[in-house]
């Protein structure tokens, strides 16, 4: 294998990538590519701020700025001035590598999640070209001189529109795993391809493949887990590949790229966040916000006529079967389903008569008090901001089960006070949910709303923290963890360790 001389920094964002299976696939003698890197270098703990939402670390990580300052915490975003939600379009964000293309620095880029493109004429930036999380429903790339290359190796496996109905769906599941087995070593071929032909300075390539298969393959890494027991998914099938043949094919990828930038380039193999055992998404807050009084949706007869046929689309949406839901989103484009999403994902609130409302979510709780002067049609006065925080904090806190279990384990307020939430663009409060929203039957103590889950095809969500392996005779981390805001320091450290390590401050 030809190697490539002038990268100095060689970053493989593994997104999703579990930390603890990591260790024990490593521990078991799986993974000797990333043992090796970890042998000669060091393990460093990620605090990302998935506490929030998964799908603030990507972008934390691109501005190396906070959710406070970007404002990004999923795919779709709270808008106050439309009383509504838009889809995530990069805008919020400037990746911290456009400062290093001004000033000379060649940078490659391969599919990071949410990443926008900033226009490179050397090196490479490609979006979207196998990606799990979609913001353009299309790839990108520049420059164009590496349009041939893209094309040799084009399409990625997970282009393939496959839609898993659940953990019993054995077809489906060994589907997935070809499919991201594959898409791991296409992967690594492109990354070679345009290494060899661009040759930059950096060169930071994501891996989506373990994200993606994770979400429906997680209950055969951890099958004794009480969420898994409860829902009797023992009784399933053990497809092929597995998670761990996933992990395996993404070791033997990163063995042939390290080998390839020899051993003179800062090695940093990362992931911002990882996964745990779920069964579905919680879906019941708004149901459970409008009994407690915070809000109010609007009756059939207020609906304007759109409403109704909003309204009437997302039921049906709702109660459609499984095997027609499928051929939805198999047959028809990605931007087309998200453009129907749009118009049945929030429900239809009755503004004037709502205090806080539930924002659409993929895991965590999410709340947006209704504040005058920040909400175009706020109710609620800043001197009532904390109070009504305080109320809906302590009412979440008290959720129960039927059968005694804590519901929430952490109620996070984003903003200390109504002067700072007025700047914010976050949820007011984030609920981290607890293992017991996952019962095949959730009943809710002293509540008649349903807390059955939805999307019961996945089986894993977030877990909230990330892990980075660093292998660099240049680059010092002077503590065992870093956040995710701060890895781009590291990597401006060995772009020119002379210039950054005095800057740097790894906390």
């Amino acid at each position: 294998m030809a190697q490539v001389n002038n990268i100095r920094v060689l970053a493989i964002a593994v997104d999703a990538a579990e930390p603890t299976f990591i260790r024990h696939l490593m521990d078991r003698g799986e993974l000797p590519n990333l043992k090796s890197l970890l042998n000669g270098g060091k393990w460093l703990r990620v605090k990302s701020p998935a506490h929030l939402g998964s799908g603030s670390v990507w972008p934390t990580f691109i501005a190396g700025q906070s959710p406070i300052v970007h404002g990004v915490y999923g795919e779709w975003l709270w808008d106050p001035t439309l009383m509504s939600v838009i889809r995530y379009d990069g805008k919020r964000v400037t990746p911290f590598w456009k400062n290093l293309v001004e000033h000379g620095v060649s940078v490659g880029v391969l599919d990071i999640p949410f990443m926008p493109l900033v226009g490179v004429s050397k090196g490479f930036e490609i979006s979207e070209w196998g990606a799990h999380d979609i913001v353009d429903a299309a790839t990108r790339f520049a420059p164009v001189s590496i349009a041939n290359t893209v094309a040799q190796h084009s399409p990625h496996p997970l282009q393939t529109r496959l839609e898993i109905s659940g953990p019993a769906d054995n077809r489906g599941l060994e589907q997935v795993g070809n499919i991201c087995v594959d898409g791991i070593a296409t992967r690594g071929k492109l990354t070679r391809a345009l290494l060899a032909e661009t040759q930059p300075q950096l060169a930071l390539i994501g891996f989506s493949e373990l994200h993606h298969s994770a979400h429906y393959l997680w209950h055969q890494v951890e099958p004794d887990h009480l969420t898994y027991r409860d829902a009797g998914m023992r009784s399933f099938m053990n497809t092929r590949p597995t998670m761990s043949d996933i992990y395996r094919e993404l070791d033997r990828q990163v063995g042939e790229l390290v080998e390839m930038v020899g051993p003179e380039t800062s090695i940093m193999v990362f992931s911002l966040h990882g996964m745990r055992p779920a069964f579905g998404i919680p879906s019941f807050l708004t149901s459970w916000l409008r009994e407690q009084g915070f809000c109010r949706l609007n009756d059939w007869r207020d609906q304007s006529w759109g409403g109704r046929v909003r309204s009437s689309f997302a039921t049906l949406k709702r109660h459609t079967p499984v095997s027609l839901k499928k051929i939805y989103y198999t047959m028809l484009p990605r931007d087309v389903t998200y453009r129907l999403a749009l118009t049945t994902i929030m429900p239809g609130y009755d503004w004037v008569n709502t205090r806080a409302f539930a924002l659409p979510t993929d895991q965590h709780g999410w709340i947006r008090v209704n504040l005058i002067g920040r909400e175009a049609g706020g109710t609620v006065p800043a001197v009532n901001y904390d109070d009504t925080c305080n109320e809906l904090e302590r009412a979440l806190s008290g959720l129960r089960s039927d059968r005694g279990e804590p519901l929430v384990d952490k109620v996070i307020r984003t903003a200390s006070s109504v002067d700072e939430a007025m700047e914010r663009l976050l949820p007011d409060l984030v609920v981290n949910w607890s293992d017991a929203v996952f019962a095949s039957t959730l009943g809710i103590a002293g509540s008649s709303v349903e807390g059955e889950a939805i999307g019961k095809k996945y089986v894993a969500q977030h877990s909230i923290e990330g892990f980075c392996i660093l292998r660099s005779a240049s680059v010092v981390a002077n503590s065992d963890s870093v956040r995710a805001e701060d890895l781009h320091l590291l990597i401006a450290q060995g772009l020119d360790s002379g210039r950054a390590s005095a800057a740097t401050s790894i906390k």
